[in-house]
């Protein structure tokens, strides 16, 4: 049923209820996005009768074969929830998900598993719809901060439980043989187990969003002032339908911009530890913090006629893509790597094989990436950037990212005690460098955005540029590993990642000021500046 606020909009009470019955549905996709990391190497193997030939890069396509689908089929689905309502499209969505983690868990074939991936992600289109039903609720501009954080909070807390689910889920047979016999049905289908839960908990968020989740979108002659499209009004934000319609007295040239103005790839089921996408238009960048940048130059209600990717966006935005590359690598490898036999005796350095982990192992490190990733964000990063400040911030952590993949290769030549250290070595530095150098890097773009009118532009170049090297980077790194070795896969995202240090010669120096950091979940405030921002010194900007 419509809204109640839709129909009053004179009612701009912080909608709880709601937030929490989408934060829930929000929750169940990455319990099942984020299970199969654990497991998607041996499983691969088992497919293939044992055969590990080639196995991290058939593991790396299982991860990417869903974002691929979804990617190319957001549009449509964000046409559909202009028409037929946001609510029936999430469900359906979430029906998706279900489908394809239920055949994922049932196949004997590689081709099986891959097809039920690419099935899942051509159905669901929650990427776009729930970030616009979030908007649509909140009516006071003063709760956004509280109500857009809780979207990235929900997605790293529904990741942590994922990652741990798939390491102990998997294989029930092998490791709970008392509870699960090897001739009954998850001793036959070894990955059914985490994805048939996983089922269970999105069909719980479908029965909750169906009885409980009310339509956002407004309905039509019933739009109050704030949901009306003037033919004029050429500003393109959240709120905006994600596919105009003409009969909403929105002009041909506002249509073609709206699609513009999205991005053209879109993803938001690629297993990581914390969300990846972001959007300038927001104040939480992807974040469970809210950042507040001042413009750079007053907004103007006028079109803007200027140029639109300058130079600093450009060169920022390609810096952006090098960590969303080389991060999205690390979180592919690392299962690999610690699930890969090894080559070498103990003690030795072990250039091709990997550690010899089981999944549970492995459930375990991801798990407590996700928490690392939880803490960075809501602890480390403010008080990180108000201290160092937004350009150090961003240039010291992508000059220091090639140790988080450089110290991998050697742990294999550690004693046996030192090992599991060394992994938290490299998970902490993964967090943290990539934790503070995205919200930073995102800063910078929308500081040097010459119109608050063209964000929209922007953030569509930046996402659609970061989702697919992120897609892109599951099966590369695969390949490099089936072709090299651990270590040839390990040294190519260092490389990526020296290229991105080498790229920062190109990076026009940026000094933003009162960039304002809130906890978004509790609304109070600190202002993050560093010392030079504080005296008021402002470096002239080279562009």
């Amino acid at each position: 049923m419509p809204s109640d606020r839709s129909q009053d909009p004179s009612s701009h009470a912080f909608p709880t209820k709601q937030l929490t019955i989408l934060a829930i549905c929000r929750f169940s996709e990455p319990i099942a996005f984020n299970s199969i990391l654990a497991y998607t190497y041996v499983m691969v193997q088992d497919l293939n009768g044992g055969d590990d030939t080639d196995a991290s890069f058939y593991a790396g396509l299982l991860v990417s074969a869903y974002a691929v689908a979804e990617a190319l089929t957001a549009i449509g689905w964000g046409a559909l929830s202009d028409r037929y309502g946001r609510k029936p499209v999430v469900l359906f969505g979430l029906g998706g998900v279900a489908l394809s983690s239920l055949i994922f868990g049932l196949a004997t074939e590689y081709w099986v598993a891959l097809l039920a991936r690419f099935i899942g992600g051509a159905l669901n289109g929650n990427v776009a719809v729930m970030q616009t039903m979030v908007a649509e609720m909140v009516k006071n501009p003063e709760h956004e901060p509280k109500a857009y954080a809780t979207q990235p909070f929900v997605w790293t807390l529904g990741g942590i439980i994922g990652s741990a689910m798939g390491g102990f889920l998997a294989q029930p047979a092998r490791f709970y043989p008392s509870l699960f016999p090897a001739d009954g049905l998850f001793g036959r289908y070894p990955y059914l187990l985490p994805n048939l839960v996983s089922v269970v908990v999105i069909v719980l968020a479908i029965v909750q969003g169906a009885l409980f989740l009310e339509e956002t979108k407004p309905q039509h002659g019933k739009a109050g002032p704030e949901t009306v499209f003037e033919e004029e009004d050429e500003t393109i934000d959240e709120r905006t339908p994600l596919h105009r319609r003409k009969d909403r007295g929105s002009s041909v040239r506002s249509q073609s911009r709206a699609t513009v103005d999205r991005p053209v790839f879109a993803e938001g089921s690629l297993p990581v530890p914390i969300e990846q996408n972001f959007d300038l238009r927001r104040s939480s960048f992807g974040t469970v913090r809210s950042i507040r940048v001042p413009p750079s130059v007053p907004e103007s209600s006028e079109n803007f006629k200027g140029r639109v990717f300058n130079f600093t966006i450009v060169m920022v935005t390609i810096a952006l893509v090098l960590v969303s590359y080389h991060q999205m690598a690390f979180c592919t490898l690392l299962p690999t790597y610690l699930l890969d036999k090894p080559a070498a005796a103990p003690g030795q350095i072990d250039l091709i094989g990997g550690l010899g982990y089981t999944v549970h192992d492995v459930g375990v490190y991801l798990a407590i990436n996700g928490i690392l990733g939880l803490l960075i964000q809501a602890i480390v990063f403010p008080i990180f950037v108000d201290n160092i400040g937004v350009w150090k911030s961003f240039v010291l952590n992508i000059v220091l990212y090639p140790l988080a993949y450089v110290v991998m290769p050697f742990l294999s030549a550690l004693p046996p005690a030192l090992v599991s250290p060394g992994i938290y070595l490299s998970l902490i530095l993964q967090s943290l460098f990539g934790i503070i150098v995205i919200p930073c890097a995102l800063i910078l773009i929308k500081d040097a955005t010459p119109s608050p009118l063209v964000l929209g532009k922007v953030n569509g170049l930046a996402m659609s540029a970061c989702c697919l090297a992120r897609t892109l980077s599951p099966p590369l790194v695969g390949i490099i590993y089936s072709a090299g070795g651990s270590s040839a896969a390990w040294l190519s995202c260092a490389g990526v990642a020296v290229i991105g240090t080498v790229q920062l010669f190109w990076v026009p120096r940026k000094h933003v000021q009162s960039v304002v950091v809130a906890n978004g979940m509790m609304v109070r405030k600190t202002v993050s500046n560093s010392r030079n921002e504080e005296a008021g010194r402002r470096p002239a900007v080279t562009e």
